[in-house]
């Protein structure tokens, strides 16, 4: 009986202890979690303020711009001959570094990825930066004078390569499908685009590459500064 005793004792004991265990661990679970959440509330809070204050610096420079604007309009309105002379070659500049919105002629090309198959790697069924790239070269190598993507101004200084599923452009952030505009000849463009071996590769890969001429394009000009929607939309706190 003694022995009996004993042994129940040993294991109450033991059991005892198994439920301190879990209880701690579940415990110090609960902790971590509560840690990890309000960690991440925090973060969504700073993200959120840092954008806010990012708006109101970007409606700040857009408002200062204007300003500046109409200051360049009330000098040029001044009928000075040599100002008038400096404010053409300024203008002249501004057009030829793409710092200012240009209209023509052109042709608009829309790209997009291809529907999923199981039977292909995902890899060869999506838009890279290099696709990109490539058609901007048999534009340019046209006579293309201004393209866009996405509305984004290309100039000499443009960054364009592959973040996960979207494509940077000026350090903004777009997701299919592309956009790009080219001002020039629309037959030379098109018919440059059309026949490339890389277009045709990516057609092949049913990769949609729809080309169309257009009597009128608007080219916007060179962003100086940044949209800060277009830097963050693809973003979102990581819970750990």
């Amino acid at each position: 009986m003694r022995n009996a005793k004993g042994v129940l004792f040993v294991v109450f004991l033991l059991f005892g202890m198994f439920v301190t265990m879990q209880f701690r661990t579940v415990l110090l679970a609960q902790q971590q979690n509560t840690a990890g959440e309000s960690q991440v509330q925090s973060l969504t809070a700073e993200l959120e303020q840092a954008k806010s204050e990012g708006i109101k610096l970007l409606e700040k420079l857009q408002k200062l711009e204007k300003e500046k604007d109409e200051i360049m309009r009330q000098i040029s309105n001044d009928g000075n001959p040599v100002i008038n002379e400096l404010l053409d070659k300024k203008y002249e500049l501004q057009v030829i570094n793409g710092l200012t919105d240009v209209r023509g002629s052109g042709v608009i090309i829309t790209l997009n990825d291809a529907p999923a198959r199981n039977e292909m790697d995902p890899e060869q069924l999506i838009i890279h930066d290099m696709d990109i790239v490539k058609i901007l070269n048999v534009l340019r190598a046209a006579g293309a004078q201004a393209i866009a993507i996405n509305d984004e101004r290309i100039i000499t200084t443009s960054r364009h390569f592959c973040a996960g599923p979207t494509i940077l452009i000026n350090q903004n952030r777009y997701p299919v499908p592309y956009v790009i505009k080219a001002i020039g000849d629309p037959d030379e463009l098109y018919n440059a685009v059309e026949q490339n071996e890389a277009v045709i590769i990516m057609k092949i890969y049913d990769i949609q590459v729809d080309i169309r001429k257009e009597s009128e394009i608007i080219i916007p000009k060179y962003k100086t500064y940044k949209n800060i929607e277009n830097m963050i939309s693809g973003l979102e706190v990581v819970e750990k």
